[in-house]
């Protein structure tokens, strides 16, 4: 969980006390690779910390096609969106249209979303936190989408190659193609240019 302190602590001050409160939310779970964590058309109810492996978060169209909408990465010092889960599920309280499967032997670590409210409500210093979570969490959601409107699909490939190369080496091209909203026969094209 050294990792996950870190990124705390990149956000805001905490001294051991603060993260023995943060601790105790957590449970270590190990998940082989293919195994599910999440299920569409449940409410999303937990937070997944990725400590070590891969996760895939994706969906499936009443054609039966898979659209991958994220990886969640943590590998030898490297992370990526460590966090995963649906909390837009959480908050409405409505079913998830979301999977999360395992890439890789994964290990992560599971908090109940209600008592990482209550922590939140317990201190400006939590209430910050979430806040500064909830803003990169936007960010990114506005730049992959100005990303999906906006560039061609050489120009979308690049850019993930540059701020997100993981996903290139973890998914599937099929499933790397609906990243980035193209087909898989485009991405072969592409990246033989």
């Amino acid at each position: 969980m050294q990792f996950l302190r870190q990124y705390i602590e990149a956000m805001i001050e905490i001294d051991d006390n603060d993260w023995k409160k943060v601790k105790i939310l957590f449970t270590k779970k190990k998940f082989n690779k293919g195994n599910e964590l999440f299920h569409a058309g449940e409410v999303c109810q937990k937070l997944f910390y990725v400590s070590d492996g891969a996760l895939r978060v994706y969906s499936i169209t009443t054609e039966g096609k898979e659209l991958t909408w994220m990886v969640n990465y943590q590998k030898e010092g490297y992370q990526l969106d460590p966090f995963s889960g649906d909390y837009v599920s959480y908050l409405t309280q409505e079913e998830s249209m979301f999977f999360i499967k395992a890439l890789y032997d994964t290990t992560v670590y599971v908090a109940d979303f209600n008592a990482l409210d209550k922590l939140y409500e317990s201190d400006i210093k939590w209430m910050t936190l979430a806040k500064r979570i909830s803003d990169r969490q936007v960010v990114t959601i506005a730049q992959r989408a100005q990303m999906m409107k906006q560039l061609t699909a050489k120009e979308k490939y690049q850019l993930m190659k540059k701020i997100a190369p993981i996903y290139e080496e973890v998914l599937a091209d099929y499933q790397y193609a609906t990243v980035l909203g193209i087909t898989p026969q485009s991405l072969s094209r592409i990246k033989n240019e």
